[in-house]
């Protein structure tokens, strides 16, 4: 098994990936984004690697890429580990990072830089609160009733799948 071509075929499966999310994502945004990157990440390509060895074993495609089973499975496997990483930091690069927002504003800035009283009215509810909980809404993670936020059981889900790794970390619960 030549371990080059299992990463380089994992990393040009990503590619093509990523080259088609930035292609959808200028023509539509999903309003459901985790579960489209899912999609397009993770079953997309796993058609596609069940399809190619299908049609490759009936000899209606030429055996281009000739692995057996177990290297199909370590080039899924590879996929699926820079896949991840980056569905789960996608909402990090979607999202207005005040900390990025201040670099950039400080790399714009002349020499001296800039004060911080300054940089406090930069930041209001609208940049900074507004768009999480947009977020949280469309992915079914917290309601609005009455001005009020409540979690949904999905929500709550994912609440405890932090505590419980917050705790394995021993990190304190409810703390940066």
């Amino acid at each position: 098994m030549n371990y080059f071509t299992i990463l380089t075929t994992g990393i040009i499966i990503f590619v093509i990936c990523l080259v088609l999310h930035i292609v959808i994502w200028r023509w539509w945004h999903p309003k459901r984004r985790v579960i489209a990157l899912f999609l397009l990440f993770i079953i997309l390509p796993l058609l596609f690697i069940i399809g190619y060895v299908g049609l490759e074993r009936l000899v209606v495609v030429p055996s281009v890429l000739s692995f057996t089973m177990a290297g199909w499975l370590s080039v899924y496997l590879f996929h699926f580990a820079l896949a991840s990483a980056y569905i789960l930091s996608y909402p990090a690069i979607e999202a207005v990072s005040p900390s990025l927002a201040i670099v950039l504003m400080l790399g714009a800035s002349n020499s001296q830089g800039i004060a911080h009283k300054d940089l406090l009215p930069l930041f209001d509810d609208e940049t900074v609160l507004e768009p999480r909980i947009k977020d949280l809404m469309e992915a079914g993670l917290v309601t609005a009733s009455d001005n009020y936020f409540t979690v949904t059981p999905r929500g709550m889900t994912l609440v405890q799948c932090f505590i419980l790794l917050r705790r394995v970390l021993g990190l304190p619960i409810g703390k940066g």
